[in-house]
């Protein structure tokens, strides 16, 4: 496609993802997956459209292809999604999900709570849990949970933002109220101990539209008199998220998924006294949430005006090269560490953005990552652009 073309038609898949273009044909529908064959919501988007249309053979097909493309990129529970609505609209004797029990051994979990959960299940216990797991689809803008009500189900984020309001009592009694994001791989539902009535001390909407894997205590219970191990893994799983004291409070601040997108950032920390100028920073991240990012400075920056950095607030302008384009955000330093790194001592700093739109860390994700192949490439602009 000429660069115009290719504008237009990544515009109209973002269309047809977030439901702004309604595709009118299944023909039409056909030629635009034929020019983006490896786009798994699209395929996922796709087979909702055969439903709607009776076509619940081609819409299974359809389905399958998203998960298995899901899995290539070892995006776990958006494959389970697309698996359970394939199960959904055919008929099967066996529900087959060796595949999904495949990737999770060739993956690293132990770092995503919700991946480990399911990886440290057998075959059999995983091919049981999935087939209680149900679809949840919510618009941005709903109420998932409020504040008192019963918690009752465990739920896994597979796409989407939601936001989840917490107040917190200090020691002295003293109300804070957080508001973060939950994103895709965590989960919500303070279910465990099962035995025991607990009730829902935030509240917790969608920011975006969501896709949720839901699973009810009553479906737990049913499983662990057949594997007790389920009941094992979902102590462990919601303990990863309960903590004690302020642990959970600050778990949750950081609750979002940390990306591996490295790329050039330019830091502008404003002064602390009027009459200072800002300083200016060159560096690279090392990694990217929606929530924040951790930034590489290098051994130039060892001493002198950056000893103070925590606290500071800062603008970043993240740079897209790909796509020569850069994002600015605003922010606040939280920490400040020094590392070694080839005998060679850095400086990371740790920014907790003010606000990013999923958007823009959608753009970022797309834009930006970097996977182990090029990892070289990365350390050698580090070298050039950093250090020089």
């Amino acid at each position: 496609m000429l660069k115009g073309q290719t504008e237009r038609h990544d515009e109209v898949i973002r269309s047809i993802l977030d439901g702004s273009y309604g595709v009118k044909s299944i023909d039409e529908f056909n030629a635009i997956l034929a020019a983006t064959p490896e786009n798994p919501l699209l395929f996922r988007t796709y087979g909702d459209a055969l439903v709607n249309n009776d076509m619940y053979d081609a819409a299974a097909d359809a389905y399958k292809q998203s998960s298995s493309l899901f899995l290539e990129s070892n995006n776990i529970l958006q494959a389970i999604f697309s698996k359970l609505l394939q199960w959904s609209v055919i008929k099967v004797r066996d529900r087959e999900c060796r595949a999904i029990y495949t990737a999770l051994r060739e993956i690293r979990t132990e770092e995503v709570p919700s991946y480990e959960f399911f990886a440290r299940m057998n075959y059999s216990e995983l091919a049981a849990v999935l087939g209680e797991l149900e679809c949840v689809r919510m618009p941005a803008g709903e109420l998932i949970k409020g504040q008192g009500e019963p918690e009752t189900d465990l739920y896994f984020i597979a796409e989407g933002v939601l936001s989840e309001t917490i107040d917190h009592y200090s020691q002295d009694n003293e109300s804070q109220r957080f508001t973060v994001n939950l994103t895709e791989t965590m989960f919500f539902g303070d279910i465990y101990p099962i035995e025991n009535e607990k009730f829902s001390r935030s509240v917790i909407e969608s920011y975006t539209n969501v896709d949720l894997l839901k699973i009810s205590k009553g479906d737990i219970v049913n499983i662990r008199r057949r594997y007790p191990n389920i009941d094992f893994l979902t102590m462990r799983l919601c303990r990863t998220r309960n903590g004690s004291g302020n642990g959970r409070y600050l778990h949750l601040v950081r609750a979002t998924t940390r990306y591996q997108l490295q790329t050039k950032v330019t830091l502008k920390i404003f002064p602390q006294q009027e009459g200072e100028n800002p300083l200016v920073i060159n560096g690279i991240t090392d990694d990217l949430s929606l929530g924040g990012a951790c930034i590489r400075l290098g051994e130039k920056y060892w001493t002198g005006s950056i000893t103070n950095l925590v606290g500071r607030t800062v603008k970043m302008l993240i740079s897209v090269p790909k796509v020569s384009a850069g994002i600015d955000v605003l922010g606040k330093i939280v920490w400040r560490r020094e590392v070694a790194y080839d005998e060679r001592k850095n400086i990371l700093v740790g920014i907790q953005f003010q606000q990013m739109s999923p958007d823009e860390f959608e753009f970022l994700k797309k834009h930006c990552y970097v996977g182990d192949g090029e990892q070289d490439m990365i350390y050698s602009l580090w070298e050039s652009y950093v250090k020089k």
